[in-house]
């Protein structure tokens, strides 16, 4: 069964608009607080991330959102690039920003979930770029954007396709929540060993952990190694949740060698506290540093250290380079640790091991969560999948085990 197609200008009831608009011409200024304004640059993975973003205060938010966002609200990024999605499942008072739409839709003929997930539909996907513009860079106008045409099935099927979809992203998002609490308890665990040699002799980082420098060119890139550059990395999270495989990456240029364990500190900008354990083996950017236990029982040890904002807030301070600051392996292999036997460190590591490798098996969940997702999504849009068989299959897929890699 193939659903009928109407406009995105029917299925919505308010397009909210404000490319273009700045603080300044609003008479006012960024803040260091505030309402928070999102851009492009904060959609990516079909989620709102916590990347850098500004601030206005509550006059200039009055000003530039007369009409706020709302829960429901599905935003589209207008270029570079086009086509990036959120949901919003809760009223914000944030600020949109650059390159932003937000569509609100008419309950009567669509509903906001299904929405979100019809702009990542092949279908839709495919009449949003064609009807983009540009020479090197490609975006869509408003004018455009309301002739572009999603599936409308009826309401009720909108909402049962859009819930199954729905349970695999909250699944998803409910493992991130718990990586984002593990990571503190497992910072808790380094500091209280820590704690326990605090009037021990101090050694260097690099006692710990080698740098692994061990380049590739293109020519060499082994076939079904993956890729992770810097956008994979997620800030301050040490768990990555994604990267690709060398063959959709395009690799032009020289990169490094990491193995699976391998901890990935991204040297560009350090600030940006891009510092992640590596889930699977492969290649990187050289703007990212491959570092390696020494045993692997110390990659806890080294992944809390690395990504301390002690550490952190040093090794930018020390970065070479003033638009593009770039940290040293010599200023990080020599930050100060407590000087721990193997033996007893081994030991004490235990549970932090343990404890990673049930959150990094999230990781791996998640990507199998979303791999699943994807492969739903055209088939319930396109009406050639039931949303009961589709339901099974999400069923199936949120009871299998988490399995420790």
């Amino acid at each position: 069964m193939t659903f009928p197609l109407i406009m995105i200008d029917q299925a919505t009831s308010l397009i909210i608009d404000h490319r273009g608009k700045t603080p300044k011409k609003l008479g006012s200024d960024w803040t260091a607080s505030g309402h928070r304004v999102i851009s492009a640059l904060n959609i990516k993975g079909s989620r709102i991330n916590e990347n850098d973003h500004h601030y206005v205060n509550s006059e200039t938010y009055a000003k530039w959102m007369k009409i706020p966002l709302a829960a429901g609200d599905t935003i589209l990024t207008s270029e570079a690039p086009l086509g990036e999605v959120a949901y919003l499942k809760r009223d914000v008072d944030w600020v949109l920003g650059q390159r932003l739409y937000a569509l609100r839709t008419e309950p009567s003929l669509a509903v906001g979930r299904f929405l979100f997930y019809a702009l990542q539909s092949p279908l839709v996907r495919n009449d949003l770029d064609s009807r983009a513009t540009g020479t090197t860079v490609f975006g869509i106008s408003q004018v455009e954007l309301r002739k572009v045409q999603i599936p409308c099935p009826p309401i009720t099927e909108q909402r049962r396709i859009a819930g199954v979809l729905g349970v695999l992203d909250d699944k998803i998002e409910s493992n991130r929540k718990q990586q984002y609490i593990g990571e503190r308890l497992l910072r808790a665990l380094i500091e209280r060993i820590f704690s326990q040699f605090s009037e021990a002799d101090f050694t260097t980082f690099d006692a710990y952990c080698t740098h692994s420098k061990e380049s590739v060119r293109p020519e060499n890139v082994v076939s079904g190694d993956k890729y992770i550059a810097l956008e994979h990395m997620p800030r301050g999270s040490v768990f990555l949740n994604s990267w690709e495989n060398v063959e959709h990456a395009g690799i032009a240029s020289n990169k490094t060698r990491f193995r699976q364990g391998d901890l990935l500190f991204g040297k560009l900008r350090p600030y940006f506290k891009k510092v992640g354990v590596a889930p699977v083996s492969g290649v990187c950017s050289t703007d990212i540093l491959v570092v390696r236990p020494r045993l692997r029982e110390f990659l806890p040890l080294i992944t809390v250290v690395a990504s301390s904002d002690a550490l952190i807030d040093s090794i930018s301070a020390s970065a070479t380079g003033t638009r593009m600051p770039r940290a040293s392996w010599k200023d990080i292999g020599a930050w100060p640790v407590p000087r721990i036997a193997d033996e007893t460190l081994i030991v004490l590591l235990q549970p932090a091991n343990q404890l990673m490798a049930f959150l990094e098996a999230l990781s791996f969940q998640n990507l199998r969560l979303a791999e699943l997702r994807d492969a739903l999504l055209p088939e319930l849009m396109n009406g050639r999948m039931r949303v009961d068989e589709a339901g099974q299959l999400v069923n199936k897929a949120l009871d299998e085990e988490v399995v420790d890699v």
